[in-house]
């Protein structure tokens, strides 16, 4: 095959084994399902996909509806081969990339208060998140409740949020250290 072994395929292909779609689709459900741990961007997913069908790994069909045409991918054979192959390759060590922890990091160089502040905001934004994930099992649990890929959506929901409050007990006692020290210039979390 042509076409390098990557995630960004992979992730396709396990989008396209749950159904055909066309690329904007692809993406679509990528926000509403794995967007907290993978996202690929429209210029990651059309490329992928013209390989994709070049190595027989997918095959597209124009379709026409409301006067406009869209190409519709299906996963072939060969395709849920490399899909099943690739779920059963231990994963591969990420190198996680956290802003956050970085200012942290050289915080001593910041103006007083300025990662109290970030420190504050993360455990905001990881409380939002948290709710997001919960109002997620609720939403798979009523819309798809028969699903026979419910659990494992579960798993991954269920992943993200006890990434949420460890990240959010980690604010707590990032803020109280710093607040010790005297580094905090806004009001207390």
């Amino acid at each position: 095959m042509s076409l390098e072994k990557t995630s960004t395929v992979e992730s396709l292909l396990g989008l396209l084994s749950q159904g055909p779609m066309s690329g904007y689709e692809m993406r679509q459900m990528m926000e509403r399902s794995t967007t907290s741990f993978w996202s690929e961007s429209f210029g990651q997913i059309y490329p992928a996909l013209r390989r994709m069908v070049e190595d027989g790994l997918a095959t597209v069909e124009e379709q026409s509806k409301d006067g406009r045409a869209k190409k519709v991918y299906r996963l072939t054979d060969a395709g849920e081969r490399r899909l099943r192959r690739w779920l059963g390759v231990e994963a591969r060590p990420q190198v996680r990339r956290n802003e956050l922890l970085l200012k942290v990091y050289f915080g001593d160089r910041a103006e007083r208060g300025a990662i109290a502040a970030q420190v504050v905001a993360e455990r905001e934004r990881c409380e939002d998140e948290m709710h997001r994930f919960e109002a997620a099992l609720l939403r798979m649990e009523m819309e798809h409740a028969r699903h026979p890929a419910l659990p494992y959506w579960k798993m991954t929901v269920r992943y993200g949020m006890a990434e949420a409050k460890a990240v959010m007990e980690w604010c707590d006692e990032t803020f109280e250290e710093l607040e010790k020290r005297g580094l905090v210039s806004r009001a207390r979390m």
